[in-house]
């Protein structure tokens, strides 16, 4: 028979008390690289809105 390994757990962190500072560390470095791809993907996609905008408009520019 099956059993699934989160029997009983509920989502929520166990820690308890204070991080210790290299956790903390690496948590806002963590954060940091998240932002930053955010960041990247936010303007490649930018970026491609606008080409798909510039080709249409040229695209109905030379077909008349």
């Amino acid at each position: 028979m099956h059993r699934t390994a989160r029997v009983g757990r509920t989502g929520f962190a166990r820690a308890v008390g204070e991080p210790s500072p290299s956790l903390e560390r690496a948590a806002v470095l963590e954060r940091g690289y998240i932002a930053k791809d955010f960041r990247r993907l936010a303007l490649v996609i930018a970026i491609s809105v606008v080409v798909l905008i510039a080709a249409g408009y040229l695209e109905s520019t030379f077909i008349k």
